[in-house]
């Protein structure tokens, strides 16, 4: 009777073993394998990382850069300072500025008068975004400043155009002729010489020349030069 009895006590902890065995193996969390994509080697982490080019500072390089807002900049060579002159008349103002080479701010005109904008630089082209929303692009054209860059305004063409046409008449010249000259889209600005008959123009010629020389061609493809 004894025998039985010990054997069923035997029994019942053998199985309590094989219960509490099982439970441990399910509860077990299983190791995460080398080289999951949770844990990538540190090398090919480094290598997927872009480059900042944007971080390069920009540099006005001093010299003359012209602007697709119809003026030049003249920018000295303090990095500090330059001015500016118009496509239309030849006005202009002096400026002072301050550049960290991503953010500049122009005092056009005074101290007191603070223009900030972004600036990026390509190659030879510099854009600056201002804050009030406008963009230019100013394109470097000469190593010359302000004291030695000569070119012809808008106005100046249009009046010698006016008397290099008058020149050619010669004693024919005669009515209430006047002239106007507008920028192309190429830099090369073309005048239009005209009779005013009240209720209309009436045009004379057309010429087309290069700004910094006044050496073009008229409508028929002869050679001018209004500078001569």
């Amino acid at each position: 009777m004894k025998k039985k009895f010990w054997a069923a006590v035997l029994s019942l902890l053998l199985s309590l073993v094989m219960l509490l065995t099982a439970c441990g193996f399910q509860n077990a969390e299983p190791s995460e394998p080398a080289g999951s994509a949770s844990n990538p080697p540190e090398s090919s982490a480094v290598s997927s990382a872009p480059s900042d080019a944007s971080s390069e500072p920009v540099v006005f390089t001093p010299g003359t850069w012209l602007s697709d807002g119809g003026q030049y900049y003249f920018f000295d060579e303090d990095g500090a300072t330059g001015r500016t002159a118009s496509l239309d008349n030849g006005t202009g103002v002096g400026f002072s500025y301050a550049t960290d080479g991503v953010k500049a701010d122009f005092a056009m005109g005074g101290a007191d008068n603070s223009s900030p904008c972004t600036v990026r630089r390509d190659g030879d082209t510099i854009t600056l975004e201002w804050e009030s929303g406008s963009t230019e692009h100013l394109t470097y054209v000469s190593e010359q400043g302000s004291d030695s860059f000569q070119f012809y305004s808008n106005q100046e063409l249009a009046d010698m155009a006016l008397a290099y046409y008058k020149e050619g008449l010669g004693a024919q010249a005669q009515g209430n002729l006047s002239a106007a000259a507008q920028t192309n889209s190429d830099g090369s600005v073309t005048i239009q010489v005209y009779e005013n008959l009240g209720d209309h123009n009436s045009t004379a010629v057309w010429y087309t020349v290069d700004r910094l020389t006044g050496v073009g061609t008229d409508a028929s493809g002869g050679e001018v030069e209004l500078a001569g």
